[in-house]
């Protein structure tokens, strides 16, 4: 952080402490029809087939699950109508 602080672009252009707090409107703020729109993303990108990395059982293994304690987050695009509350 302390290098992109430093760069001439931002260096004396922005109030940091200000950014922190959210006290800083965006100088851009795109329009969106809805969450999937992806107008202002490169088609480069969007394009690109999903390239989803297979759980490795001897890696889950290792990482401690209690960090995920009281975590119940379901993504809704893997629910059921059932599921649905």
């Amino acid at each position: 952080l302390t290098e992109m602080k430093e760069h001439p672009f931002f260096k004396n252009t922005v109030d940091w402490e200000a950014l922190e707090q959210r006290q800083v409107a965006p100088p851009y703020n795109p329009s969106v029809e809805s969450d999937r729109d992806l107008q202002h993303f490169d088609t480069q990108f969007t394009d690109e087939a999903p390239n989803l990395t297979p759980d490795d059982p001897n890696v889950i293994a290792k990482i401690d699950q209690s960090e995920f304690d009281g975590f119940e987050y379901v993504n809704p695009l893997q629910m059921s109508k059932e599921d649905a509350v």
